[in-house]
């Protein structure tokens, strides 16, 4: 079986934007899926419209992909076996002589999704132990999987900037989360069904505004503002396909750094719900969508608890890891 790692990247254009999908074929290498699908049917298959099915199959986003099922899948699977020893200085174009193959040097990886939905549980009894112990009892915590729901729209890329907000906080903190990512619409799923409905997993930093967190949770309504601000959600830089893990809750290691200082540090097999319960639980009574993400919270800080004397401050840089999908690098600024 082979690894499948996706992303989104964008390709540099003067006269305009372009986005793509995009697989990661070696270390530094990005191939655009559609472009690279249409040249594998002209050239393997004797399929007449290979401009369109690629289309079909890669669409123009992730969603579209992880809409296309099972044939998109199988595609992939082409896909990764036939470029596997390619040669990129052989100079390997597309049906329109367009390039295939860009070195991670030369494209600006971007977000991998725009989710329609997200949720953020807490589900690491080292975060609660540091963070809400005071406020709740543990026997309590332990018989739901507590979420809020964040702003889609504060996802931004995994090489961003993260812009301090100018008004609503002066304590900024980050949380390292593993993310799952839903690859088909459903509800009412079981736990033993829930492995059906996971597409992949991805890395977010829930960049997060302290002090005015704290009065949001106290007046039992948030968080709202302290979670949802502009740049808050930095995402990526890969997803690693679920197929991986072969209907087993990952177990990978999860670091974050601060101006190369571990800060955070767990891993994936310490959460009190596993993937499957979060994606059960979401569904209950409720339809999710393809492209929906549902986040782990952090596994805790490596110091005694969430401390004023570790807030970011502009020029710092976050480091955020994830075992086998990546490391996403974002510097903390301060916007005039």
């Amino acid at each position: 079986m082979i690894n499948l790692k996706l992303t989104r990247f964008k390709i540099p254009n003067q006269f305009r934007e372009i986005k793509a999908n995009g697989l990661l074929i070696s270390d530094d290498l990005i191939l655009d899926l559609k472009s690279a699908y249409a040249k594998y049917l002209e050239q393997e298959t004797l399929e007449t419209k290979p401009l369109e099915i690629a289309n079909i199959r890669f669409g123009n986003t992730m969603i579209d992909l992880i809409q296309g099922g099972p044939l998109t899948f199988e595609a992939l699977n082409d896909l990764a076996n036939y470029f596997k020893d390619i040669n990129p200085s052989e100079n390997f174009r597309g049906i329109n002589n367009e390039q295939l193959l860009y070195n991670i040097n030369e494209i600006k990886i971007i977000k991998p999704i725009s989710p329609p939905y997200l949720v953020d549980f807490l589900t690491f009894e080292h975060h609660f132990d540091q963070s809400l112990s005071r406020l709740a009892e543990k026997s309590f915590w332990k018989k739901y999987p507590v979420g809020y729901k964040k702003n889609p729209n504060s996802i931004v890329g995994p090489y961003d900037d993260i812009i301090i907000p100018k008004t609503i906080t002066k304590w900024l903190d980050y949380e390292v989360e593993f993310a799952i990512i839903i690859g088909r619409k459903g509800k009412d799923i079981s736990e033993d069904e829930a492995h059906e409905y996971i597409f992949g997993y991805t890395i977010l930093n829930d960049f997060s505004a302290r002090d005015i967190e704290i009065p949001e949770i106290l007046l039992r309504l948030g968080p709202f503002k302290s979670k949802d601000f502009d740049t808050s959600g930095p995402m990526g830089p890969f997803i690693i396909t679920a197929d991986e893990f072969k209907n087993k809750h990952p177990e990978l290691e999860m670091e974050l750094r601060v101006n190369g200082v571990v800060e955070q540090k767990g891993n994936t097999r310490d959460m009190y719900w596993n993937v499957f319960q979060l994606v059960s639980y979401t569904s209950k009574d409720q339809t999710i969508l393809p492209g929906t993400v549902l986040c782990s919270g952090n596994p805790g800080k490596v110091s005694d608890g969430i401390l004023k004397s570790k807030r970011l401050k502009s020029g710092d840089v976050v480091e955020t890891e994830i075992e086998k999908i990546g490391t996403m690098i974002n510097k903390i600024i301060t916007k005039k």
